[in-house]
Parts: structure tokens; C-alpha cells; sequence
């Protein structure tokens, strides 16, 4: 079908339609349509690829980016806590949302076990061209446990550092409630 498509554009291209200039036409409706010679609208729907719609889950909460972004998801309902300090020695967390160099934490899931989710996310970042060169530690800890415990809690970080991004995954529990990850930003 696309393959017909393509051909029938590029051949429209190439067809004289006798002396006259083609008229410029504004599309005023949604889907796929032509003008004929006779400037009737004829409906090309049957022809036409359908749009695919994307569907993003219900609650998922749009994550802040920039130089530097920590995004922490894991799988249970407990409350783990994601901390960023910079090279000038300032902590982003939930108890101080941001720093003033520029760094801000947006997005706190489960907190203190209220509204809590089976899939949360916890957003730490920096918004362009105003994080600090240097050194950075990231910390998970595990603040509170919401349900029953049930051993260590897996996670996932995703670590955006100027357009290059690294997974890494760790576990926390009631032993070593908090893991730590160091990075850079180059000068």
C-alpha cells in the first residue's frame, strides 16, 4: 500500500494537468483527502495508512530533563528515596527539593507511604546549561518500608548525563538500606 502511495505522489508530480498552474489548497479537514479537476473533495480514507494511537499509562508523571537527569523506578510499594549532591557539595532530596544550582527534584512517589504505586519513579535534574562541572554522588535509600517486609528491593537507575544515558540497577534492604553511585560531569 505504501509502495502505491509513493508511486502515485511521485507520478502526480510528474503528470501535466493541462496549462493551468495547480491551485494551492489549505487542508481544513483531518484524514486524507484530494482535490479533483473539478475541485470536488474526494475522500482517499480507503487508501490511506490510519494513524496509530500511542498510549501512555493513566498517573505516569511527566519527568523534568536537561544536562543531568536521575530518574530511580522500582517495583513495590515501599518508599525509596533518591538523592543527588553536587560538586558544590548540595543535596537534592525530599527534604530539600532544590539546590541552587539549578538542581530539582520533581517527581517523589510513595512518600512517607501515602498514595503509594506498585510502579514508582522518583526524578532528580538539572535543566540545560546549568548544572555544575564536577564530581556528583548519587544515593537510593531506603526510607520506609510500606508493606510487610519481603527482603531486598531491586531497582533501576537511568542516569542522563548530556544526552548519553547509562542503566544501572542495584538492590536495598533492611542491612544496606542505601546504595550509592558516583559520576562526573566533563568540563
Amino acid at each position: 500500500m505504501q509502495k502505491f502511495l509513493r508511486s502515485l505522489i511521485a507520478l502526480s508530480g510528474l503528470l501535466p494537468l493541462g496549462d493551468r498552474p495547480l491551485p494551492a489548497v489549505a487542508q481544513e479537514r483531518q484524514g486524507c483527502f484530494m482535490v479533483d479537476d473539478a475541485g470536488q473533495l474526494v475522500d482517499l480514507s480507503y487508501i490511506c495508512p490510519t494513524a496509530t494511537q500511542v498510549q501512555v499509562a493513566a498517573g505516569t508523571p511527566t519527568l523534568g530533563t536537561g544536562d543531568i537527569q536521575v530518574t530511580l523506578r522500582w517495583a513495590t510499594a515501599d518508599d525509596l528515596d533518591l538523592a543527588v549532591t553536587d560538586p558544590q557539595n548540595q543535596t537534592v532530596t525530599y527534604a530539600n527539593t532544590s539546590v541552587p544550582s539549578g538542581g530539582q527534584l520533581d517527581v517523589d512517589a510513595n512518600a512517607g507511604c501515602g498514595g503509594t504505586t506498585q510502579t514508582p519513579i522518583e526524578n532528580i535534574f538539572w535543566p540545560p546549561a546549568q548544572a555544575p562541572q564536577g564530581s556528583y554522588q548519587v544515593e537510593v535509600n531506603l526510607f520506609t518500608r510500606c508493606q510487610a517486609p519481603t527482603g531486598s528491593i531491586p531497582f533501576t537507575l537511568t542516569l542522563l548525563v548530556q544526552g548519553e544515558t547509562q542503566t544501572l540497577t542495584g538492590t536495598v534492604d533492611d542491612q544496606n538500606p542505601i546504595a550509592r553511585f558516583p559520576f562526573t560531569l566533563p568540563r
